[in-house]
């Protein structure tokens, strides 16, 4: 089993690229262009974080 909480995985036909987290809440991302720029990526994610933090209010 996997030791990370977050990860990346590949769907079975390596057409997709998936940023995944293992423990409740469970959820699985699709990242429709792969990782072009991992900055970017996590500053996006805190964005979306951010985002659902203040619509939950």
């Amino acid at each position: 089993m996997f030791k990370n909480v977050y990860g990346f995985e590949y769907s079975e036909d390596d057409k997709h690229l998936y940023l995944y987290r293992k423990n409740p809440p469970r959820w699985r991302m699709e990242l429709e262009n792969g990782i072009e720029d991992k900055r970017k990526l996590a500053s996006t994610l805190n964005k979306a974080a951010e985002y659902i933090t203040k619509i939950t209010k």
